[in-house]
């Protein structure tokens, strides 16, 4: 077997294991290894078309699925560290007030740790405030990627 073959059969068999990583089906599976077959037997814009078209309907399932993926990890990452942030923060506070008690009169030290935990929860609140802009620019890429997929493959429907 010389070495083109070799590396060409070795180049298929990574095309196909790609493809099944990425949940393909056998039946789309197949025209997409035929079009990645060494020689390429066409001009290089209709050949990447033609490749462009059978992957980006994969390629959007792929990104949807992805997408879906970061929101949960965001939100869930959120709520999570939501509880323990205002924990550290009253008990924070309440170390902040007993401190600052001891060296000024009551009523100015309830105002400097008053003013403090309203900062605290208004950083707080902005740094939350956050979280629907970052899903809503994951969002814009996942909608970037169904209009390319329908841009190379007019007859693809949404999946859902």
């Amino acid at each position: 077997m010389s070495e083109r073959t070799d590396n060409e059969r070795r180049a298929a068999e990574r095309m196909r294991e790609l493809l099944r990583d990425a949940d393909c089906s056998d039946a789309a599976a197949e025209p997409l290894a035929a079009a990645l077959r060494w020689p390429v037997e066409y001009e290089c814009t209709a050949w990447s078309r033609q490749v462009m078209a059978l992957a980006a309907p994969h390629l959007e399932v792929r990104a949807l699925r992805v997408w879906r993926r970061q929101v949960a990890v965001l939100v869930g990452l959120a709520m999570v560290a939501l509880p323990l942030t205002l924990l550290a923060g009253a008990y924070g506070t309440l170390l902040l007030y007993q401190a600052v008690c001891s060296l000024l009169p009551t009523t100015l030290a309830m105002y400097l740790v008053g003013a403090y935990a309203m900062v605290a929860l208004g950083v707080l609140g902005a740094i939350y405030a956050v979280i629907p802009v970052a899903i809503g620019r994951s969002h814009d890429r996942l909608v970037l990627a169904q209009s390319f997929a329908a841009v190379f493959n007019p007859t693809w429907e949404d999946p859902e």
